[in-house]
């Protein structure tokens, strides 16, 4: 028998309600499944401080017509709406199958810092970059 996966590769599921939620907006990217890592340069949190941590991860990637949606290590780690001020905090990159998306951590909560980059294969990566794009003029 093989050993157990460890917890953060059990799942990179989108819960039911959440996964409803995206079909009702319109789903334009959804990539599940998809092996990668998260990793923490310079983070700092309550209790929590990393100057470089990387930890490997299951995800899923959701671009809708309204949100991009990163859920990774059992946990939602992007969900910002299009037209969301804290998009500018994002930001979304692809070379051939990596998909990387950055994010200051400072801007979403004002007792964080640092930055959280999330790295996953996907064949979709350059469709999520470009749909996500600088701006909402690059979304179709």
């Amino acid at each position: 028998m093989p050993p157990p996966h460890p917890p953060f590769l059990e799942t990179a599921a989108l819960p039911e309600p959440l996964r409803a939620a995206l079909a009702a907006e319109g789903t334009l990217v959804l990539a599940e499944r998809l092996p990668g890592e998260v990793t923490y340069r310079s983070y700092r949190a309550p209790g929590v401080h990393h100057r470089r941590r990387t930890v490997p991860v299951l995800g899923t990637v959701a671009v809708t017509g309204r949100r991009l949606l990163v859920w990774a290590g059992d946990t939602k780690q992007v969900d910002v709406p299009f037209d969301h001020p804290l998009r500018a905090a994002i930001e979304v990159t692809a070379e051939a199958d990596l998909l990387r998306i950055v994010v200051d951590a400072g801007a979403f909560h004002p007792s964080r810092s640092g930055r959280i980059e999330i790295r996953l294969r996907t064949s979709r990566a350059r469709d999520v970059a470009n749909l996500f794009g600088p701006g909402p003029a690059n979304r179709r």
